[in-house]
């Protein structure tokens, strides 16, 4: 099942189903295999962020029954980032390659591989040393029965309000900030604010046409974006043992295609982000509460029995 809510089941209901749902299946993924693969790392560390998205929305309306659950959601995310990173990093220096090559040497591609393999295998092997796959899944466990017992303060709308809110004003001032500046570090703090966003407005797509739209571009500024961190991790893992020639060849191509990638998301990010907060909001609440009005008279339709 799409990590939707239902216009059947109450938003409190809702949001603890999906977080379950998500807790779950991160533990069943990395269960599978120990140590496990790097695609059941990457599905994992995706059910954390949808899980950490939904408890962002509760303490944004002020929930009770959270405890430490976020804190230790960050903890988990950390880690599986730190193992995911390597291979994201490898996929950026071929997507530098495929788009630059007269600007990235062959060399220079090939001494980069060759550091970042060596650099995942040191972080596979010192996950297996400390426990970290038992660690993780005692704490999924342990999270699902926090879940149970969480509790916003509003019903209905009220409980995604907030949060929805606050991360779309958010994402409104931090790309208004990235344009300006420019640096790499505030277009790494807007991705944050369109990723909380994003799993959102997923939570709700599907009752709108101009949802699912928002959700889309959304989706596809954050890849750019990440796209764009990535090219900023790497060239910091970089810059401590490439030699100089290979470095610059390297850092040429690279900020040609952080370029193209800032572009893109700005593009793709003015249509969602070009309303104020109070229109924004508006109309995501009216198109939820029409679905909701369109869900109930079906189902006053159809015959009984």
């Amino acid at each position: 099942m799409a990590f939707r809510l239902q216009p059947d089941e109450s938003i409190t209901r809702g949001i603890r189903r999906l977080a379950k749902k998500e807790l779950r299946s991160a533990r069943a993924v990395l269960l599978k295999s120990v140590p496990p693969p790097d695609e059941a790392i990457h599905e994992a560390r995706k059910s954390v962020k949808k899980v950490r998205a939904i408890l962002d929305l509760i303490k944004a309306d002020d929930g009770e029954g959270l405890g430490g659950s976020r804190k230790r959601l960050r903890e988990i995310n950390q880690t599986l980032s730190q193992l995911r990173d390597a291979d994201a990093m490898v996929e950026t220096v071929q997507a530098i390659e495929d788009r630059n090559r007269a600007l990235l040497r062959q060399r220079t591609s090939t001494a980069i591989r060759r550091r970042l393999a060596k650099r995942k295998k040191r972080a596979l092997e010192a996950a297996h040393a400390d426990g970290v796959w038992k660690t993780i899944d005692r704490d999924c466990r342990e999270l699902v029965e926090t879940i149970k017992r969480a509790q916003p303060s509003h019903r209905r709308f009220g409980v995604l309000a907030p949060g929805i809110r606050r991360a779309y004003r958010g994402g409104r001032k931090a790309m208004a900030r990235a344009r300006e500046s420019r640096r790499a570090a505030d277009f790494h703090e807007w991705r944050k604010q369109v990723k909380t966003l994003w799993y959102q407005l997923r939570l709700l797509e599907g009752c709108s046409a101009a949802v699912t739209r928002d959700v889309a571009r959304l989706n596809r500024v954050e890849t750019c974006l990440g796209d764009d961190h990535n090219v900023a991790m790497l060239g910091e893992v970089l810059s401590a043992d490439l030699p100089a020639a290979d470095l610059e060849s390297f850092r040429r191509a690279a900020t040609r295609y952080q370029g193209q990638l800032r572009r893109r998301a700005l593009a793709a990010a003015a249509k969602t982000y070009g309303h104020t907060t109070v229109v924004f909001m508006r109309t995501i609440k009216g198109a939820w509460k029409a679905f909701e009005r369109q869900h109930r008279a079906a189902a006053r339709s159809r015959p009984a029995g």
